[in-house]
């Protein structure tokens, strides 16, 4: 398909661009109107014609015009697609929009809100996974008699609670004990290593440790289990009804139950993780077959390590040159908050 004339190209990228910004279809005579140059209407009725046959154009029926297929969309993001450069207002915005009060967690909801906002689309943040974070600091917080709270810290920041219920009492040096030995043996490590490394090491303590690393371990598997699985933050699904691939409830209610299986989402997000940059998702593509959607995504990293990945979902026709920008420019700005290159 790269071998098309440029004749060829021109034509398809005025008509997809056009239909990006109509949602209608797009007839011959109107595309010469629209776009000075010395293509006449007839020159390019039958350079449509052939599209057509080609399976980059279809034809309504209710209408003489034509729209992108699947395919054409396909090739306009390989082949054709012009990244649109976001003003510096729009950078500002974005900024504006993450950074306010609150930690990690609230600056990435703000994050899928601003992604949102700025593409008048679904924005989303996958959350970074316990798995994939390295341990900072474990402790365990006498509350009464028989009950802790357990807390450990992510090496981004990142905290987790957890009420744990137990069968004796402990001192404040018991609990320290508990505390240090759970911060030598677990920082640095995430919770994988750290489940093996607790092991190891009650094997070869001081025996007078025994009772307590024992209920060290204990209460840290108790805190692990708390761990919740990745997380989708999901805004702006206000924004279909804008849409008039959407206006039709039926179309309206296969899209939400799309987005109600998260894991679906992080399934097609963690392809992000494959590669660097922006990943589009055309159609099929973004394996949501029977409904017109397309993905545009990139993950974020914290000390080089991918951590999560945040992007946009809109209908196939969606504005790409621009969308691309703000998820790449939004992601980048993730990065550099999770490694403290930037302050709210």
């Amino acid at each position: 398909m790269n071998s098309l004339p440029e004749r060829y190209r021109e034509i398809l990228q005025l008509l997809i661009s056009d239909y990006i910004t109509s949602a209608e279809p797009v007839g011959s005579r109107s595309l010469a109107k629209r776009h000075s140059g010395n293509l006449s209407p007839a020159t390019i009725r039958n350079v449509m014609a052939d599209l057509t046959e080609m399976g980059l154009l279809e034809q309504p029926h209710t209408s003489a015009g034509r729209i992108p297929t699947e395919a054409a969309f396909q090739y306009y993001v390989e082949s054709l697609l012009h990244i649109h450069d976001l003003s510096d207002v729009e950078k500002e915005s974005i900024r504006q929009q993450c950074f306010q009060k609150g930690g990690i967690e609230q600056f990435l909801h703000r994050t899928s809100g601003a992604l949102s906002s700025m593409s008048r689309y679904i924005g989303l943040v996958v959350m970074p996974g316990w798995q994939e974070i390295e341990l900072k600091q474990v402790e365990f917080l006498r509350l009464s008699r028989g009950r802790l709270l357990g807390i450990f810290v992510a090496q981004n920041g990142l905290v987790q609670n957890q009420l744990i219920e137990v069968d004796e009492d402990f001192t404040f040096l018991d609990l320290e004990k508990i505390n240090n030995f759970c911060n030598r043996t677990f920082s640095g490590l995430n919770l994988s290593e750290a489940r093996q490394k607790i092991s190891q090491e009650l094997e070869s303590e001081r025996a007078d440790y025994d009772h307590l690393l024992r209920q060290a371990f204990l209460f840290s598997e108790k805190l692990f289990a708390s761990v919740p699985a990745k997380e989708v933050v999901i805004e702006g699904e206000e924004h279909l009804v804008e849409h008039p691939e959407f206006s039709e409830l039926e179309e309206l209610k296969k899209l939400m139950a799309k987005l109600e299986e998260k894991q679906r989402i992080l399934k097609l997000l963690d392809r992000c993780h494959e590669g660097e940059g922006v990943k589009i998702f055309v159609g099929s593509r973004a394996q949501e077959e029977g409904v017109p959607l397309s993905v545009i995504s990139a993950s974020y990293r914290k000390g080089g390590h991918v951590v999560g990945t945040l992007g946009v979902i809109g209908p196939t026709r969606m504005d790409y040159s621009r969308i691309v920008s703000v998820v790449d420019f939004t992601s980048k700005l993730v990065s550099d908050y999770l490694n403290g290159d930037v302050r709210s």
